[in-house]
């Protein structure tokens, strides 16, 4: 990932943590497991109203964080079920 200093990101932190997220960070693997059972059952990657309906579970499970959270973590999680279920399928 390129800055705007044209240099590595990682490299002009001097190795310190880039991301801007961390308490989501911190909440994936929990939440991930609360979405498992929906993304599993083929329902929430089969529409667009589906994606919503992720947006809700999580919202219900962390109703502390706030919406744009709640929709970053829920992008995060349908790209992690998908690349661990193309892993899993080979």
């Amino acid at each position: 990932m390129t800055g705007s200093k044209g240099k590595d990101t990682a490299a002009w932190n001097e190795g310190l943590e880039r991301r801007t997220n961390l308490h989501l960070r911190d909440l994936f693997e929990n939440a991930y497991r609360v979405a498992y059972p929906l993304l599993d059952s083929g329902q929430a990657l089969s529409n667009a109203g589906s994606a919503h309906f992720l947006r809700v579970v999580l919202h219900d499970s962390f109703p502390d964080l706030h919406p744009q959270d709640i929709a970053i973590l829920s992008v995060s999680i349908e790209r992690v079920f998908r690349e661990r279920s193309k892993t899993a399928s080979q």
